[in-house]
């Protein structure tokens, strides 16, 4: 039987949803407006999306800049750059699911070292200040702040060396199979949570049918399958 020591949590879908607000779509319709066909711009914005993520790409004007350019736009005009930039700030809404707050108390209170790894862009990062769930947390390990990514090994191996425990002492949530695929190769127990209760979302992730160690669809049922305190 593992002793388990600390719990690592995944962002999004599994602590917090996030919702559009048609400003992506603005955006599509600005840079057209401005030469730049749809398909180009998409192409160009996904193209950014690794490098924002591992925070080679710093701030949202830097990245729209860079994505004109892969979309074949090698000069854009600063209008151009600034609007596409405010509207591409307030793309998405963020919701904490209702369980969260509650289930990250009881984990700590159970004596639990609690940790947060998420693939985050840099404009995405201040969600977690703004509902203080920096408060919620031992260690934040986030993608732009630390150059790696989620499946990478390393990532996971830092989160528990910064908990100060051995990742064999580690349950990781998180709600992708090539996530918990990933925390599994580095002797982590995975929990997988599927909030949709559908794969629709997942098919085209690569390991859809990883065998996590459990499998949940709210954290009330993390916390009934955890040890009523952590390991000393």
């Amino acid at each position: 039987m593992k002793h388990y020591r600390a719990v690592l949590f995944d962002l999004y879908y599994t602590l917090l949803v996030d919702g559009g607000t048609g400003t992506r779509e603005k955006a599509i319709e600005v840079a057209a407006a401005a030469g730049v066909p749809a398909e180009d711009w998409l192409r160009g914005w996904r193209a950014t999306s690794e490098a924002a993520e591992v925070g080679a790409i710093p701030t949202m004007v830097a990245r729209v800049r860079r994505a004109l350019a892969e979309a074949g736009l090698g000069r854009p005009d600063s209008g151009l750059v600034d609007d596409l930039t405010g509207l591409l700030l307030v793309r998405q809404v963020p919701t904490l699911y209702r369980d969260v707050r509650g289930a990250l108390a009881e984990t700590r209170r159970r004596g639990y070292k609690a940790g947060l790894i998420s693939n985050l862009h840099a404009d995405e990062a201040y969600w977690i200040r703004e509902f203080e769930l920096d408060q919620c947390f031992d260690a934040l390990v986030l993608s732009c702040e630390v150059g790696m990514m989620k499946p990478d090994r390393e990532i996971y191996l830092l989160a528990a060396e910064r908990l100060s425990v051995s990742p064999e002492q580690c349950v990781f949530v998180d709600d992708m199979p090539s996530y918990i695929a990933g925390a599994k190769s580095v002797g982590m127990t995975g929990v997988r949570i599927n909030r949709f209760g559908s794969e629709g979302p997942y098919a085209d992730d690569e390991h859809t049918k990883v065998i996590p160690d459990l499998c949940i669809t709210e954290l009330r049922e993390l916390l009934d399958w955890l040890p009523e305190t952590a390991e000393e």
